[in-house]
């Protein structure tokens, strides 16, 4: 008990003044609310999160990083950053522009931050998060930067999946969301897609199927909305707004994993769960991975307050924090750029992928029709083809394929149902191969489903 109080007035006041003020622009401090009902968030934690308390070292981290003046610091067990080698980091661009990270900016990318993140840089990706989901209710959510978009996912899925625990992923699915949940021997959910993601239709009958054979309903839905791993397919509105009804219906949260947002080849932006929220029952994956650095490992996780902190409370004990140097780094970048820079240099990016994209739609149209099928990528970096003439595919990818020094990845790996003995599928990833490459990879593979055919006929 006595501990707790502590914990509070270190955490919440300091002189009567509140401390744990989220750094937010001050015209998104006047949006109105939009949780319409006061959902019992403790129904998602599983007990182990439950039994999660604050970590004093870390709660003060955070406390001194508000204070308006630098204390006299007896409490803090850091390094001093005056023994580290660093004078100055010095970033060039490729356009040419120059900024440098020196000073106390340096000393911030040099030392630990508070768990929920550089204080700058949180103020940058709630204004991000304004710009491209809408206005937000910072009263009642909040924005925690993470190792990648990964770390927010795993944290997730530990705070909320117990044995037992009703899980609904899409079928197919990302492998680093099926071998997080596998462990915890959750009842999974799957639920089939088709040219517009998971349906809808399948998840309600199989929700009544719960409800009537008393099997307990979700807590939480996975989905990867955008340019899906390993489909390709973007979820339509129209099917974000049923699927969200249904979450609100039987009460489960929606875990939005989307690092392809910024990868879509649409006219427009998709409208995201986020925006569609109006109960408080999205938690928001993004990453910068895909478009600045996959090396730099800076993630956000957007959501309900009360679930933010119950992440934080892991992040305390677990990592700590995303690395510093990083954190700055992309703070003064986005600095530099302003809205427009970056939305320029996403703009460049899609472009890039896209014009991958193209290059293999057309090699697979000119070399694989009559071998395989598929469905346009709409966003991100894979394309699923059904080998129609193969029940399995599993051999061409492991031995044939790789023999003869092409990588592609059998479909197995992103079945929900960890059983799957046959899968007539595999995955394409354009992100890396250059046009000629494009052009004689599809010419190799065509020839080596040939191949396979004959050595194993159906």
């Amino acid at each position: 008990k006595h501990y707790s109080q502590l914990i509070f007035h270190l955490y919440f006041r300091m002189d009567g003044k509140e401390l744990y003020s989220r750094i937010v622009p001050n015209d998104s401090q006047n949006c109105p609310a939009k949780a319409a009902i006061n959902i019992d968030y403790d129904y998602f934690l599983n007990d182990f999160s439950k039994r999660r308390t604050p970590s004093m070292l870390r709660e003060i981290t955070h406390v001194i990083s508000k204070m308006t003046k630098p204390p006299i610091s007896f409490g803090v067990g850091v390094p001093n950053v005056n023994t580290f080698p660093f004078e100055k980091f010095e970033v060039k661009m490729k356009d040419g522009s120059k900024y440098d990270i020196e000073g106390s900016e340096l000393e911030a990318a040099l030392q630990y931050v508070p768990s929920k993140g550089y204080g700058p840089l949180l103020t940058k990706l709630y204004n991000l998060q304004d710009l491209t989901h809408g206005m937000q209710d910072w009263k009642s959510r909040g924005v925690l930067v993470t190792s990648g978009a990964q770390e927010s996912l795993h944290d997730v899925l530990q705070m909320c999946v117990s044995p037992g625990t009703s899980v609904i992923i899409p079928n197919p699915s990302y492998p680093g969301t099926i071998d997080i949940v596998r462990p915890f021997c959750p009842n999974i959910i799957s639920i089939e897609q088709d040219k517009d993601g998971p349906r809808p239709d399948i998840l309600q009958q199989k929700l009544e199927h719960c409800k009537k054979e008393g099997i307990p309903l979700p807590k939480i839905m996975y989905i990867n909305p955008t340019g899906c791993n390993p489909s390709g397919v973007t979820v339509p509105t129209e099917r974000k707004i049923i699927i969200y009804k249904l979450a609100c219906k039987y009460n489960f949260l929606i875990i939005e994993d989307d690092p392809y947002f910024f990868l879509h080849f649409m006219e427009k932006d998709p409208v995201s769960f986020l925006s569609l929220d109006t109960e408080g029952r999205v938690l928001r994956l993004d990453s910068l991975s895909k478009i600045l650095s996959s090396g730099l490992r800076i993630g956000f996780l957007t959501g309900p307050l009360p679930l933010i902190r119950r992440i934080e409370l892991h992040v305390q004990v677990s990592t700590l924090q995303t690395s510093s140097l990083s954190q700055v780094f992309v703070n003064n970048l986005l600095e530099q750029w302003g809205n427009n820079g970056f939305e320029n240099h996403i703009n460049k990016v899609k472009a890039f992928y896209k014009s991958k994209k193209d290059c293999l739609i057309i090699a697979c149209k000119k070399y694989l029709t009559d071998l395989a099928e598929w469905e346009e990528p709409s966003g991100g970096m894979f394309l699923w083809l059904k080998i129609k003439v193969l029940k399995d595919t599993y051999h061409l990818a492991t031995k044939t394929c790789l023999d003869k020094y092409l990588v592609v990845l059998p479909g197995h790996p992103f079945s929900v149902n960890g059983t799957l003995k046959q899968c007539n599928y595999i995955r394409l990833s354009y992100s890396l191969v250059e046009p000629k490459e494009i052009e004689e990879g599809c010419k190799m593979l065509a020839d080596l489903i040939r191949k396979e055919l004959m050595n194993n006929p159906h």
